[in-house]
């Protein structure tokens, strides 16, 4: 027998919407970079388990997937991040990327992976 999901507040829902258009938006704007594809997919399996989550539809098998995506790619981006920790003083934000600065793309990329990550998590945990 299944258990029940919890319940849904309006502001629950609210969220995963407007992260799902966080998600969204984050996917689109990697049609430029260097390595698309796996971003594409984080960020839209992302904002897929927002939706599941916002109607009801949750599935942890999803939410476990997206886990293991983020931590794949903050293991990637890391030594960037850390760089950019110890030597950057730019805000990642609003920072020019440049070629003599990678730590600036690992370090935005690293964030967003980290961002995908929370979002898994803190759904994983409302359905436990």
């Amino acid at each position: 027998m299944r258990c029940p999901l919890p319940q849904r507040s309006f502001i629950f829902i609210a969220v995963c919407i407007l992260l799902t258009f966080y998600f969204l938006f984050a996917a689109a704007v990697q049609y430029n970079d260097p390595d698309p594809v796996h971003w594409m997919l984080l960020y839209l399996t992302s904002a897929l388990g927002c939706v599941l989550a916002a109607t009801g539809k949750d599935r942890q098998g999803l939410l476990y997937t997206l886990v293991g995506m983020a931590l794949i790619e903050m293991a990637i981006t890391g030594d960037g991040f850390m760089t950019w920790l110890k030597v950057g003083k730019e805000n990642l934000i609003t920072a020019k990327m440049t070629a003599e600065k990678p730590y600036i793309e690992l370090g935005r990329e690293f964030l967003g992976a980290a961002i995908s990550l929370i979002v898994a998590l803190w759904q994983l945990r409302r359905l436990r």
